[in-house]
């Protein structure tokens, strides 16, 4: 797999996931785009389930997906095992799963999704593999939903966003503009 290291920018930055706007991609079930870098198909997210939503669509992970689970917990309707407040996942890609949670208090986590292409996940009709795709979740879904915050590094090299923080780590000149 290549890194895209031709690609990458000079700029780093913070964002302050405090002050992103949770955006509904399924009945009860919230993405925040923290950071996307478009040329090595990476996406840094917050992801949340309100008490009592309904199941995440079942999916076929293309990307692989690594996330730190910061409130309540999360299962797979395919397995026993329940992922907890403090824990760390990772889910492979290739994998095929049902995410639920039933927590009182609901389930969040912060995470990263990696792909060999810009599609992420396959949203399937049914808890079957060989079910109908309904949806793909793609790179540029997390760029459509981007808050003005989010720090975006495009295929072109522009960068995008507004975060607290910017600056040029070669030089240690702020060197962020705004875009």
């Amino acid at each position: 797999m290549s890194l895209g290291l031709d690609k990458l920018e000079r700029v780093t930055a913070d964002i302050q996931v405090n002050d992103l706007e949770w955006v509904e991609v399924a009945e009860g079930s919230y993405f925040k785009a923290l950071t996307i870098h478009e040329p090595t198909n990476t996406v840094a997210f917050a992801f949340k389930m309100d008490p009592g939503a309904p199941d995440f669509p079942s999916h076929f992970h293309i990307c692989r997906a690594m996330a730190y689970t910061t409130k309540g917990w999360f299962g797979y309707r395919e397995g026993t095992n329940t992922v907890d407040n403090g824990m760390f996942s990772y889910e492979a890609a290739g994998s095929f799963h049902t995410p639920y949670s039933d927590c009182p208090e609901g389930f969040e986590s912060r995470g990263i999704f990696e792909s060999d292409s810009n599609v992420l996940l396959q949203n399937h009709a049914a808890p079957d593999p060989s079910s109908e795709v309904i949806s793909l979740l793609t790179v540029q879904d997390f760029i459509a939903i981007a808050s003005k915050e989010t720090h975006i590094v495009l295929n072109d090299g522009t960068i995008k966003g507004e975060p607290h923080f910017k600056y040029d780590f070669t030089s240690g000149a702020d060197v962020f503009s705004g875009s």
